[in-house]
Formats: structure tokens, C-alpha cells, sequence
């Protein structure tokens, strides 16, 4: 099962948690809900690194992109309240040139990066 799991979930019992799920699981099923604990796994080790890094400078750069709805309800939130948001936390990396599709591809294996690449434009083109 470990081998599914490339990359891993980094806490341990996130981890134990997905190898249980995996082995309750038909073997029929085990492939695609591994792929998507990989995607997830993938995806939290991004947002991981900007834990902590967020700053003022950002939260502002970002409310000027928003349309105009969503920013003043962001504002009011304020920076405490949004700093951990998952979207204000991929727009700090991107503003340090730690692109997501970058840290993707170079995590993911060019099996489940194609299939993240395809998903994606899936649900860009609904949009």
C-alpha cells in the first residue's frame, strides 16, 4: 500500500489514515482514491509552505485582484481573518515565483500530473 501513497501525506497520522482507507477498500477502488490522496497530499505541501509567510503586503496585492464582491467581504475579514485562506496563501507563493503547477509537476509523478492537468482544464471550461 505505502507505494500508492507517493507522495505522502508529511503527518504521520494523516498518512496511517489513508493507508487504513485504502486497505478497507475493493482493490477495484484502491487506484483512484489513491491518485486522489496523492493529488491531496500533493496540494497540502504546497500550501505548507507558505505557513507562517503571509504578510499584510500580500493580503492587500490580493484584494486588488478580487472582483469586487468577494473584496470587501475579504477586507472585512481582514488580514487575521483571511491570512490562513487556502487562495491568499497560493497568491503569497505565486508573488514569491513558487508557481503551484510548478511544485505540482515536480511532486506528482507525469502519470497523475497529466490527469491533474485534464481535471483542471475540465473544470476551468465549465467555469
Amino acid at each position: 500500500m505505502e507505494e500508492l501513497l507517493q507522495p505522502r501525506h508529511p503527518l504521520d497520522k494523516n498518512h496511517q489514515a489513508q493507508l487504513q482507507a485504502l486497505q478497507q477498500l475493493p482493490e477495484s477502488q484502491r487506484a483512484e482514491m489513491a491518485r486522489l490522496f496523492r493529488l491531496g497530499n500533493a496540494t497540502y505541501r504546497y500550501q505548507q509552505l507558505a505557513a507562517g509567510e503571509v504578510t499584510v503586503a500580500d493580503y492587500q496585492d490580493w484584494l486588488e485582484g478580487l472582483p469586487e464582491r468577494m473584496r470587501r467581504a475579504m477586507d472585512k475579514e481582514g488580514f487575521e481573518g483571511c491570512k490562513t485562506s487556502l487562495a491568499l496563501r497560493r497568491h503569497a507563493l505565486e508573488r514569491r515565483d513558487v508557481g503551484y503547477g510548478e511544485f505540482m509537476q515536480s511532486i506528482l509523478s507525469p502519470e497523475d500530473w497529466a490527469f491533474e492537468q485534464q481535471h483542471s482544464q475540465r473544470a476551468n471550461s465549465s467555469l
